[in-house]
């Protein structure tokens, strides 16, 4: 296992600093529009000088819309990309295009190895996810897609809704890893241009509107997961429309493939809204992603329970049974 010290120690030598083989796409508004002010006053100048002071050398593209303020911005490159407007395909979120166009826009610049994908409303407290993305490279040989690990954050990383277990839903702040990786899943054709878009509408249309239709996280994973793996990939009716081997499926996609860290320990800021005392009962942590890891990938893994793990977990067992008869009682589960 790659110890964090060793990576740093590395970081030294000018001639091989690692930073300079990273690029941060960061993407999205830099500022308020109609229909869009959650945005904190000057949180895109905060993310771009977080990159400066965490990872010196790196070069920053800010990939972003017409007509927005950027004034005190501080990066390498900019992109400017015509508004593609809100969805109306009657399945995808209505921002999913304006987030995958400005990211594909962003990721399209990048010639270094290494790339973050960032949105403009979060920031980073550190680099450790660097040094993380090396610490786990075991793999199931039969299961692995990207060529090294993809680092995500576990905040809005779903592990369930409304007690009851789902996949493909994870965090859309934060992407790390190879670039070509990071393209892999961002560098999708247009929605329409997929051969399963249409009987993703027609599945949609028949939740829309209730609980059970897909969170935005799942339907952005449903496509970019479907068009990189579409034999092992099932097209979900509604949110939670899945059985064992389906979950078994995506946990050895997730060992695999992706490393979910924490925000605190990864070195992601989070925004104001995103921000909670205690985590969710809901996410994913990365004790639950090292035990799939364990599980399907390295069984000589060391798993310390620290004190947050077992609260959560905790929560978990009251909390999670709980939420399920609620929504029970107040729904009825789709066949």
């Amino acid at each position: 296992m790659v110890s964090l010290m060793s990576i740093k120690r590395s970081w030294r030598c000018p001639m091989n600093n690692i930073f300079q083989q990273i690029s941060v796409a960061v993407q999205g508004p830099v500022q308020n529009y109609q229909g869009r002010t959650h945005h904190e006053e000057g949180i895109t100048q905060r993310c771009l000088a977080s990159i400066r002071t965490h990872l010196p050398g790196a070069k920053i593209i800010l990939s972003t819309w017409p007509d927005q303020d950027l004034s005190g911005l501080d990066y390498d490159q900019l992109i400017i990309s015509p508004d593609p407007g809100q969805n109306q395909d009657g399945f995808c979120h209505v921002n999913y295009q304006r987030q995958v166009l400005s990211t594909q826009a962003g990721l399209n610049a990048i010639t270094t190895p290494y790339a973050v994908k960032l949105r403009s409303d979060n920031f980073l407290t550190g680099n450790q996810f660097v040094a993380i993305q090396q610490q786990f490279a075991k793999t199931e040989s039969d299961q692995q897609i990207f060529s090294e690990k993809v680092v995500i954050n576990s905040n809005l990383f779903r592990r369930s809704s409304h007690g009851h277990r789902v996949i493909m839903s994870p965090s859309d702040f934060f992407y790390y890893g190879r670039t070509a990786d990071l393209k892999l899943i961002w560098q999708q054709p247009e929605f329409n241009q997929h051969a399963f878009s249409q009987q993703l509408i027609e599945q949609a249309q028949k939740v829309a509107g209730t609980p059970f239709a897909l969170e935005a996280e799942q339907t952005y994973c449903q496509i970019w997961l479907k068009n990189i793996a579409p034999d092992t990939t099932p097209l979900l009716k509604h949110r939670f429309d899945i059985n064992n081997h389906d979950i078994i499926v995506w946990e050895r996609f997730l060992a695999s493939n992706i490393i979910i860290a924490d925000p605190q320990t990864m070195g992601l800021g989070l925004r104001k809204i995103s921000q909670r005392k205690v985590k969710r009962a809901n996410e994913y942590s990365h004790t639950d992603w090292l035990k799939l890891y364990q599980r399907y990938c390295d069984n000589t893994v060391t798993i310390n329970i620290d004190k947050n793990q077992r609260q959560l977990e905790l929560r978990r067992l009251f909390k999670l049974p709980l939420s399920k008869l609620v929504f029970k009682l107040k729904h009825h589960m789709l066949g």
